[in-house]
């Protein structure tokens, strides 16, 4: 019998062979890693191998999973989708927000695993516990946010459909998944292991809410949670403008990565052309979004920040985005744009193209450096027939098609600036990336001690997986002393993610265990369900190592170490120098009860946490890492 509030089931689907199969969730499985995050690491780890080539369809998994409140908690928006990175070559999550998780819940299944490659284009639907495979073929070329309006005109109107575009089609690595048209699973290339496998698109509709324990209590915690939320005072605050004010935030901080990270911070009138109310001013008339209802929002979100904005140039006033700081930043501040109109064309496109924006941002900005700096000669870029350099968006976009052709120069930077860098032979000392994940929009010259997170994060340079506290700019003293806050930010996120909680959406632990053991039946003190974060990190340095990225991966790239050129931070570093950055990455790996030097969980560290079935592997990539590391 399920636990209360989970659906119970776990689709197992072949695209070789078209076979769906079904197993229950165990109680033990819910009670130690909860759902999203901790389910998408505990079956990643178990049926993908770290020898798998990510681009292998028999042998990489696509894991798609629901947060442990989806359908029950106000805000519990996110859907997570994992599998072995074509970019980094480890597991990574990602995470959407919108409906999907809660339809998939209500669907009958907690989560979706998918392997094999169709012989012709397909795409899922799944609905109240049914799994069809359909046939795709018309839907291939098309960009993902037309291949969802079209997959929920053949399936149902209400429907939540993830898609991927052309860049998944062609194997880009840093190709995304498009939700709903408007949110991205997008880190890692999860997109490219769906192309991979010849998955358009995944659909998915119900009409159940699973039972809750106690449901008379939960009720009661749903309205007050959601009534607190939404009187708050800095909730308000943030639904006026969501992230699209991040511009403005990352300039005051001096943590931009403008002009591929050599201009942290900008002078204020420069840094308003991308502010929030020049977003705003953009926004979308109420007939617009209407369009969308029912996808537009998180799950029973209380705070609404997302917007709906078009440009006001002429002949573009058709296009529709939901813009955010990451992509305002690296589509806008990283190659040089700071005209609204232009980054919200480009934005559209490459939504449409389903790339990350992020990663092509890092890329695209990269290479206007190499060339502006004589790196890269005019007669290596084929196919571009505009100079690549920074400040000119129709170069950008030119960048952006290439890559989703694979064609040309975009054929190389469609590889993710690490193999980028390594393709050309020049420019590795400029690549801004961990691990192969290009860097998030936030310049850790700018806090103390988030260079920590990033170095040490599972997945690469994601800004998602710890802040340290409090705000101080990196010469305030040793990272080190930094590393029990962001661990502490870490374990929360980590839990908000496999709970499916959206991160800005202002939970206090308290209500999120309150409503946990309301909803499941499964009482435990909120410190208990934090421990997923550990768990799931373990499990995937285990893994990671494996594969040759720990603790060989855990350092910054040498852009962050050279001092900002100007702004009120001027001279500020990410660390005081590379023995405090080390120093203080050990601290992280002692705290953790990982190998001093090497950054693997100690046996004791695996039975501590409840994972005593994972001691044997623990051991045996211990002496792994060791050999590699013995000098020849």
């Amino acid at each position: 019998m399920p636990v209360p509030g989970y659906a119970g089931r776990i689709a197992f689907i072949d695209l070789s062979s078209g076979r769906v199969e079904t197993r229950e969730l165990g109680e033990s499985e819910a009670r130690l890693f909860l759902g999203g995050k901790g389910l998408l690491y505990l079956l990643g780890y178990r049926l993908i191998p770290p020898s798998a080539d990510p681009l292998d369809p028999a042998a990489n998994r696509l894991v798609i999973a629901a947060g442990a409140l989806a359908t029950h908690a106000p805000g519990a928006s996110k859907t997570g989708f994992l599998a072995k990175s074509p970019l980094t070559g480890i597991l990574c999550d990602s995470y959407a927000g919108q409906v999907f998780a809660g339809k998939l819940r209500m669907a009958g299944f907690d989560a979706v695993v998918v392997y094999g490659k169709a012989e012709e284009p397909v795409y899922l639907y799944i609905e109240d516990g049914g799994v069809e495979v359909r046939p795709a073929r018309h839907l291939w070329g098309s960009g993902a946010v037309e291949a969802a309006e079209a997959v929920r005109k053949e399936t149902r109107l209400g429907a939540s459909v993830a898609a991927i575009g052309p860049a998944g089609e062609r194997l880009v690595r840093y190709a995304n998944i498009i939700v709903d048209g408007f949110r991205a699973a997008g880190r890692c290339g999860l997109g490219a292991v769906m192309g991979s496998m010849g998955l358009k698109a995944v659909a998915v509709w119900g009409s159940s809410v699973p039972a809750r324990a106690r449901p008379e209590e939960w009720r009661k915690l749903y309205l007050e949670v959601y009534e607190r939320i939404r009187g708050d005072e800095p909730t308000r605050a943030w639904a006026r403008y969501g992230t699209n004010d991040g511009v403005s935030v990352c300039s005051r901080l001096s943590m931009c990565p403008g002009w591929h990270w050599r201009r942290n911070w900008l002078p204020e009138e420069e840094a308003r052309r991308l502010s929030g109310d020049e977003i705003l001013s953009r926004e979308a008339p109420r007939s617009v979004y209407r369009r969308y209802a029912g996808i537009l929002w998180g799950w029973g979100c209380p705070v609404k920040c997302s917007k709906l904005a078009s440009p006001r140039r002429r002949g573009l006033e058709h296009i529709v985005v939901k813009p955010e700081y990451e992509n305002l930043a690296m589509l806008g501040l990283a190659p040089g744009v700071v005209d609204p109109d232009e980054v919200l064309y480009t934005e559209w496109l490459i939504n449409s193209l389903g790339l990350d924006s992020i990663s092509f941002g890092e890329t695209a900005s990269w290479l206007m450096e190499l060339y502006e700096e004589g790196l890269v000669s005019r007669e290596e870029l084929a196919g571009l027939t505009r100079e690549p350099r920074h400040g000119d968006p129709e170069a950008v976009r030119e960048l952006a098609r290439l890559v989703a052709e694979r064609r040309g120069i975009g054929a190389v930077l469609a590889e993710g600036v690490e193999k980028a860098s390594r393709i050309l032979g020049r420019g590795g000392d400029r690549a801004v990336h961990v691990k192969g994940l290009e860097a998030a929009a936030w310049d850790p010259r700018g806090r103390r001690g988030l260079v920590v997170s990033y170095a040490t994060a599972d997945v690469g340079a994601s800004h998602l997986r710890g802040w340290p506290s409090p705000h101080q700019p990196p010469s305030k003293g040793p990272a080190r002393e930094t590393v029990e806050s962001m661990l502490r930010d870490r374990d929360w996120k980590a839990l908000l993610d496999s709970m499916g909680l959206c991160s800005f959406v202002p939970y206090r632990p308290g209500e999120v265990q309150a409503l946990y053991s309301a909803v499941t039946g499964l009482d435990a003190e909120i410190e208990e369900l934090m421990l997923v974060g550990w768990r799931t990190e373990a499990l995937a340095r285990i893994h990671a190592a494996l594969a040759g990225r720990v603790p060989e991966g855990d350092r910054p790239p040498k852009r962050w170490m050279e001092p900002i050129r100007e702004g009120p931070l001027k001279g500020e570093k990410a660390a005081l120098d590379w023995s405090d950055l080390m120093e203080a990455i050990r601290e992280f790996y002692r705290r953790r009860g990982y190998h001093e030097e090497y950054g693997v969980p100690l046996p004791e560290t695996l039975r501590r946490l409840g994972l005593d079935w994972a001691v044997e592997d623990a051991e045996k990539t211990l002496a792994e890492v060791e050999r590699r590391r013995r000098p020849l």
